[in-house]
C-alpha cells in the first residue's frame, strides 16, 4: 500500500508549481496591462496637486508619455537678478552638491557666452547599485522679454561631447525657470520640470516623488539659496529690474 501512494507526491508538487506559475504569469499580465493603461492615460492638462504655504504644485500627464511633468510656483520679495543668479554663477562641485546631494563632479564644457547668453556644463550624479551614475550635459540659456519676464532654459544636449563609459547620459531634460515681476519688489518664480533619467531606472518612483520633492525644494531649499549674499547682491547687465 505504501508503494502505491508514493507516485502521488510528485503529482501534487507539479500541481502546486503549475498554480504558482499561473499566478506569476497573471501578476505579470496585470502589471503590463496596468502600465499600458497608465501610460496611455492623462488629461493633457495642468492639474493642481498641492497648494500650501504659498507654494503651488501642478502636474501634467500626457497620454502616451510615461513621464509626469511638474510645475511649481512661489512668490516673494526678490529681484530678477537674484532669482537668476543661482543658475548663472558658480557652476562648480560645491554648488552642484547644493542642488543634488549625490553630485560627484561638475565641469564647465562651454564657458558663458555673453553674446548668445548661454553656457554648457556637465554634472555627474552617483546612485546606489544597481543603478549607474547619470551625466547631465546641460545647456543653460537666459533671455528677457519686453515685459521684463526672465526665462532660464535648462536643456539636455546629450551628444554635445563624447559619451563616457560606465555612465548613462541623460537624454531627456527640459527645465524652464520663469521669473515674472509683479510690482512693489515682488516676483513670481515658476519652475516647469520635464526630466527622465533614462536607462535602467524606475521612472514611476520619480513620478510618485515629484509632487512632494518639488514642494519641499521650492518651499525650503530655494529660499535659503536666494538669501546668500552673492545672490542677493547679484547684478547682470542683460537683466532689467522691475
Amino acid at each position: 500500500m505504501e508503494n502505491e501512494n508514493k507516485p502521488a507526491k510528485p503529482k501534487r508538487w507539479k500541481r502546486v508549481l503549475k498554480r504558482i506559475g499561473i499566478g506569476l504569469i497573471s501578476v505579470i499580465v496585470l502589471l503590463y496591462l496596468y502600465n499600458w493603461y497608465w501610460v496611455n492615460s492623462g488629461s493633457n492638462q495642468w492639474e493642481l496637486e498641492r497648494d500650501e504655504d504659498g507654494v503651488q504644485v501642478y502636474s501634467l500627464k500626457v497620454p502616451g508619455d510615461n513621464v509626469v511633468k511638474y510645475r511649481t510656483i512661489i512668490k516673494g520679495r526678490y529681484s530678477l537678478s537674484q532669482l537668476a543668479a543661482p543658475h548663472l554663477l558658480d557652476h562648480n562641485l560645491e554648488t552642484c552638491k547644493e542642488w543634488f546631494e549625490n553630485c560627484v563632479d561638475c565641469k564647465i564644457i562651454q564657458p558663458w557666452d555673453s553674446i548668445r547668453q548661454y553656457d554648457i556644463s556637465l554634472w555627474t550624479l552617483d546612485f546606489p547599485s544597481p543603478f549607474q551614475p547619470r551625466e547631465l550635459l546641460i545647456n543653460t540659456s537666459v533671455k528677457q522679454d519686453e515685459n521684463k519676464v526672465v526665462t532660464i532654459d535648462v536643456t539636455s544636449v546629450p551628444n554635445a561631447i563624447e559619451h563616457n563609459d560606465g555612465k548613462v547620459r541623460v537624454e531627456r531634460m527640459h527645465n524652464v525657470w520663469q521669473f515674472t515681476p509683479l510690482g512693489n519688489g515682488i516676483a513670481e518664480c515658476q519652475l516647469t520640470q520635464d526630466i527622465s533619467l533614462g536607462g535602467f531606472f524606475p521612472q514611476f518612483l520619480m513620478n510618485m516623488a515629484g509632487k512632494d520633492a518639488n514642494f519641499e525644494f521650492m518651499q525650503k531649499e530655494l529660499p535659503k539659496f536666494l538669501q546668500k549674499e552673492k545672490y542677493k547682491n547679484a547684478k547682470f547687465s542683460f537683466i532689467r529690474e522691475q
